[in-house]
């Protein structure tokens, strides 16, 4: 149900799967890395994607849920600094951008963690060469020959002319889904999707069985006012360009699932509270999925720590309850989900934390999909396919929020002293030498984990800004 509000008039104007998501019911997707082959050609390709009726590539708007529509497909655009460049965008209005977004993911790898095997250089489909990145089309569709049918005409708009495909190595993905519960998984075997920001008049409470708290719309969307009092990001100018656009932090996230399991395995062996360097040191009882549902913050059927501390509980928790909790009520000095664990690091909620004002403010918006086979630990040929998840940041400010996440608290843990100089167990830039996550226990020795790995690096990504549709009309129109 949408409500009354800031959404009168809105949606028609922005793109899809911002302020509401696509559904479960889109399960592949394309990211397609272009370049501007024609800027001419590209401009006139443009036009049509946003004033066309869906017989071409037509991008997707949020006015209402694509699948009560009937659209079998769904079309998102984002363009990098460089691609506004190559489209003909003004001086005056590229300068307009924040500098974060001028000067690129690439430029900002060591702030976001993205150093040793993470290291731009080592980037695949094309995302090592900044400036040969200029759009990223995103297709959504029920089953793969939509997706591909609709890529095939992007590539070949105006006669080929308009795009050229950065690299010809596919970034495509497949959404997982548990078949218990029915809900999205990643390739770890967790429950995924599961918390996303709500905003006033866009979606309605009672909709919900939580009591979560809804954000304004300029979290996300460049116009309106942020989480943070008094304050507005700046719209790129003129009006028509930034207005209802959002960032997006797109990367391609390697997962070493293996590693990650293999890891979690070995607390069932090792013995004391305290491990050694490069080993990982756990109380004996501490079992695998228990070790993993601590990292994580949640156990692999979703349902969190924080309201269902024990395996018997959590098997047993009723699934439309997942969001329903707030850790300064439920769960306030960490003893059930600790305090250094993924889903509370990324989404502090209610928490006292050190960083008073950013509990909300830096809310993201996650829209991802996994790439890559299903790992089968009974085939030895499985351990080293490529999977992982092709994900989506989107923001109102790259900086103050996707930025501040990666540095303040997946990899510094500067939101609690407790944590502060760890990283993130499950997505941080990990060294076994250094990394530690601990945990507290009634009438025990806290348990300490130690030596982990990076089980998730980055292959690939970019700054992009998802203009809205009047917006794209506009870069259409340059030089024309």
């Amino acid at each position: 149900m949408v409500v009354a509000g800031p959404s009168l008039g809105l949606l028609s104007e922005v793109q899809g799967n911002i302020l509401q998501a696509y559904g479960t019911h889109y399960r592949a997707v394309n990211h397609l890395i272009l370049a501007v082959a024609d800027p001419t050609a590209a401009r006139r390709a443009l036009a049509r994607m946003v004033d066309g009726d869906r017989s071409t590539p037509d991008v997707t708007s949020g006015e209402r849920p694509p699948r009560e529509a009937g659209f079998r497909w769904c079309l998102n655009i984002g363009f990098t600094y460089p691609g506004l460049m190559a489209l003909g965008v003004p001086r005056t209005s590229l300068d307009s951008f924040p500098p974060e977004f001028v000067e690129g993911m690439n430029a900002r790898a060591a702030r976001l963690g993205d150093v040793g095997e993470s290291a731009p250089v080592n980037w695949v489909s094309g995302l090592a060469r900044p400036e040969q990145v200029h759009l990223i089309v995103t297709v959504h569709g029920w089953c793969r020959s939509d997706v591909e049918s609709i890529t095939q005409q992007v590539l070949g708009a105006e006669r080929g002319r308009a795009f050229r495909l950065v690299s010809s190595e596919p970034l495509d993905g497949d959404a997982l889904f548990d078949e218990r519960t029915g809900l999205r998984q990643v390739h770890f075997g967790y429950a995924d999707g599961i918390s996303q920001p709500r905003f006033v008049g866009i979606h309605d409470p009672e909709d919900y069985e939580d009591d979560l708290p809804l954000l304004p719309i300029g979290v996300v969307l460049l116009g309106y006012p942020s989480a943070t009092p008094h304050v507005s990001w700046q719209v790129p100018s003129p009006d028509v360009l930034g207005r209802n656009g959002a960032f997006n932090a797109f990367r391609v996230l390697g997962q070493d699932v293996p590693g990650f399991e293999a890891f979690l395995a070995a607390t069932t062996v090792s013995a004391g509270s305290v491990g050694a360097a490069g080993s990982v040191g756990a109380a004996p009882d501490v079992d695998v999925e228990l070790a993993a549902a601590k990292v994580c913050g949640r156990w692999r059927n979703g349902a969190p720590l924080s309201l269902a501390p024990t395996r018997a509980e959590a098997d047993a928790f009723d699934l439309t309850r997942l969001n329903d909790f707030d850790y300064i009520d439920d769960d306030p000095d960490g003893l059930k989900c600790p305090i250094g664990a993924h889903i509370r690091r990324n989404n502090p909620r209610g928490a006292h934390i050190v960083q008073r004002s950013a509990n909300r403010t830096r809310a993201l918006i996650r829209r991802g999909v996994p790439y890559g086979p299903v790992w089968d630990p009974s085939d030895p040929n499985s351990f080293a396919l490529p999977r992982g998840l092709l994900g989506n940041f989107i923001c109102g400010s790259l900086a103050a929020q996707f930025e501040a996440v990666q540095y303040d608290w997946i990899n510094m843990g500067f939101q609690d002293p407790r944590i502060t100089g760890t990283n993130d167990p499950m997505v941080g830039a990990n060294y076994p030498g250094t990394s530690c996550f601990s945990w507290p226990r009634d009438g025990a020795q806290t348990v300490v984990m130690r030596g982990f790995t990076r089980f998730v690096f980055t292959r690939g990504g970019a700054y992009t800004f998802l203009p809205s549709i009047p917006a794209i009309r506009w870069i259409a129109a340059r030089g024309a």
